[in-house]
């Protein structure tokens, strides 16, 4: 197939959103695949891509996760794999699975951060305007209605001028102070906005800064 040969030198293999779930994909992509878990590089998967490694046997016995949309579908299909439809991204050696398009890019920030380290993820990270580092392991949604949340400022502005700042011991009263807030009031509002503390978040900025 064309295409699948640029696999035989891959040291990491991207499968994005595979667009009909209820067909099986290529068995020469599939092959192709296992070859390049079996030499020693990685596989990440996007969304539905999870579901063509599914089938390519390389979750087997493994945890993994997708869009929680299609979570059960993927494990009620492939009852060998262990899904997890609440994270973000899941790194199991040498097979990545990750959640929404959001997530993907997570994921992919988590590998350039293996590979050549947070100072390069970083940058990367900030020329495409999006977070450094975000955990697997948290939530894929937070389950708050987004007119339910409090008013407040504008988080982005937030996050963006912490990126600014990640060589400085940011404190949640720095954090609070920027957006003209008391602690605790900020504490309140930020976790109904993102589902984590604040003190998550700066100690998360602290390990890529150090």
């Amino acid at each position: 197939m064309p295409g699948v040969d640029r696999l035989r030198s891959a040291d990491l293999a991207v499968v994005v959103c595979w667009d009909d779930i209820d067909t099986r994909p290529p068995e020469p992509v599939l092959a192709a695949l296992r070859a390049v878990v079996d030499r020693g590089g990685r596989v990440l998967s996007q969304c539905t891509g999870a579901f063509v490694l599914a089938a390519a046997g390389l979750l087997d016995g493994r945890r993994a996760t997708t869009h929680w949309k299609y979570a059960a579908e993927l494990a009620r299909r492939y009852p060998r794999v262990k899904v997890d439809p609440e994270v973000l991204y899941v790194d199991e050696g040498p097979v990545i699975t990750s959640a929404g398009t959001a997530a993907g890019i997570d994921a992919c920030l988590h590998v350039i951060r293996l590979e050549h380290g947070a100072a390069v993820a970083n940058r990367v990270a900030r020329h495409m305007v999006v977070a450094p580092h975000r955990d697997g392991g948290q939530a894929q949604f937070v389950p708050v209605l987004v007119n339910d949340a409090p008013d407040g400022p504008d988080l982005a502005v937030l996050r963006d001028w912490a990126l600014e700042h990640l060589r400085e011991p940011l404190t949640v009263a720095d954090l609070a102070r920027r957006v003209h807030m008391a602690p605790r009031t900020f504490a309140r509002w930020f976790a109904d906005r993102t589902g984590t503390t604040p003190q998550a978040y700066r100690h998360r900025f602290s390990q890529l800064a150090g």
